[in-house]
């Protein structure tokens, strides 16, 4: 991989680890402070923004990253494009907040309770400052400044958690939780935009987008982006709608807990996922089929390895950490958790795949596909969740996620790249049949769920990266350009690892 990639990588890496320490530690307070039916009610909240902002949105993200970076010989054309961009999502913004705030009087949302007046009053709020986040963060993203985009993440996520630290001593509902979400993205999108000004001349914004700029073709790969951001939602969020008026408050908070350790899977995917679209579009446009097959199979690789490992400790533990973390009551998580693992897997290695199916400007193909998993997923939650429960919408979840890996890999060889060219599925398949050992195993052998929780962590990653070095499921060398590549100093990293993997790879050095 070019060095490019892997410091991108690693600032959209970095950002996401942070995200996901502050996440894990407010989630217990969450569900302590909301108890699981406010949980259940807060999961609905957020999931049906989620759903309102796919149209905000309407594919800029992807949109703004993928044409910024490919830096066409036109005057002005990445101002023009940014400008063209936050036009389109302020005007759907507005139009957004209007619609919200009808709904939250309407027929629709009053069966809910009346408390949900006012969650629909405070996501009218969201969306907008969420809107300017995404734009401004996107544009940084193009311009390949991630060490100032991704770190405003945290940002937003430090001031969400010292609202849930004070609501925890206080206390505090849905409507306040909510209320710390706003103050935290209104802080990120006011640096963020400060930050997009210095690089990027907003005046352009209040201007004509001029013809050099194809804005038929911008508009194109937005509508078709947005299409695919809807059936992918509908793959996160639709078990979540289902469950909520189907099964009530408490079976979703029970559910969407066992969504969130399954969710956790994917902070190393996701990173690699923001990294390839738009480190990738050139590659596109000047046809290099073997290098996108080169990039795409070795971020497979390390995907399905990293969350191997992962899925493995999951396993294992599922049941004394559900219980720790969420709390005794959220036992009831362990069974759906464990069904949501394999396509939790699935999902995990199509994201890289699907990143760079994505740097290309014809997306009809990709937007088909997506439908069929998006339709075997509403197909089988509508008939499994009624007689199921929680472990029905799981099953369905889990097929759905799996079936994407399969779809999106036969989809880039359609479009000219093998991803799977140096997938090294045996000595995989071996790296993971040798760890799940002592992963699986040793918590049996402990009996005690606090000295597991301990103990099983370090020693499995251990366990993993020896298998891995062993089967040649990763090979030193690779290590070894990795950590020469990183933004930290290449013997920095080495020196982290155990004495004798760490000599190994000095020698291959010496030797290389």
């Amino acid at each position: 991989m070019s060095r490019r990639i892997v410091r991108s990588f690693s600032a959209v890496f970095g950002s996401q680890l942070g995200v996901l320490v502050l996440t894990v530690a407010t989630t217990p307070l969450l569900t302590r402070l909301l108890g699981s039916g406010g949980y259940g009610d807060y999961s609905f909240v957020l999931s049906a923004l989620q759903w309102l902002l796919v149209f905000v949105y309407a594919g800029a993200f992807n949109g703004i990253r993928k044409y910024i970076a490919e830096d066409r010989d036109a005057d002005g054309w990445t101002d023009h494009v940014f400008a063209f961009y936050f036009r389109m999502v302020a005007v759907l913004a507005a139009g957004m907040v209007v619609l919200v705030l009808l709904l939250s009087r309407s027929p629709f949302v009053s069966p809910l309770g009346s408390e949900f007046t006012s969650y629909f009053l405070l996501l009218a709020c969201i969306i907008p400052l969420r809107a300017a986040f995404r734009i401004a963060r996107s544009g940084l993203m193009g311009l390949e400044l991630e060490s100032y985009s991704e770190p405003l993440q945290i940002v937003d996520r430090l001031f969400f958690v010292v609202v849930i630290a004070i609501l925890s001593v206080v206390g505090g509902g849905v409507a306040a939780v909510l209320l710390g979400r706003l103050l935290g993205i209104a802080i990120a999108a006011g640096v963020a935009l400060v930050l997009v000004s210095r690089r990027i001349d907003l005046s352009k914004i209040g201007r004509r987008t001029p013809e050099t700029v194809p804005r038929k073709r911008l508009a194109t790969y937005s509508v078709s982006t947005m299409t695919l951001a809807f059936l992918l939602l509908s793959l996160y969020h639709l078990d979540i709608i289902l469950l909520r008026f189907l099964a009530g408050d408490s079976a979703t908070g029970f559910y969407r807990a066992a969504l969130v350790v399954a969710e956790f899977l994917w902070f190393v995917p996701t990173a690699v996922q923001l990294t390839l679209l738009h480190s990738t579009s050139n590659l596109w446009i000047e046809e290099r089929y073997d290098r996108l097959s080169e990039i795409g199979s070795r971020a497979v690789r390390y995907t399905l390895l990293c969350t191997l490992l992962l899925v493995l400790g999951v396993a294992g533990l599922a049941e004394p950490f559900l219980t720790f973390y969420f709390g005794p009551e959220f036992d009831a998580a362990v069974v759906p958790l464990l069904l949501l693992l394999p396509g939790a897997l699935g999902f995990a290695v199509a994201r890289p795949v699907f990143a760079i199916n994505q740097g290309q400007d014809n997306l009809r193909l990709l937007v088909a596909v997506t439908a069929v998993a998006a339709a075997m997923n509403v197909a089988l939650n509508v008939a499994l969740i009624p007689r199921f429960g929680t472990s029905g919408a799981a099953i369905a979840t889990s097929i759905s996620y799996g079936s994407m890996f399969g779809l999106h890999v036969w989809t880039a060889r359609r479009l000219g790249f093998d991803p799977l060219v140096d997938i090294r599925i045996g000595r995989t398949v071996a790296t993971a049949v040798l760890a799940a050992v002592p992963i699986i195993g040793l918590p049996y052998v402990l009996q005690s769920e606090l000295l597991s929780l301990a103990v099983v962590p370090p020693i499995g990653a251990l366990a993993f990266a020896s298998a891995a070095l062993a089967t040649g499921a990763v090979r030193r060398d690779e290590v070894q350009q990795l950590a020469a590549l990183s933004p930290l100093p290449a013997e920095t990293l080495v020196s982290l690892l155990p004495d004798r993997v760490a000599e190994s790879l000095r020698s291959t050095d010496r030797d290389g």
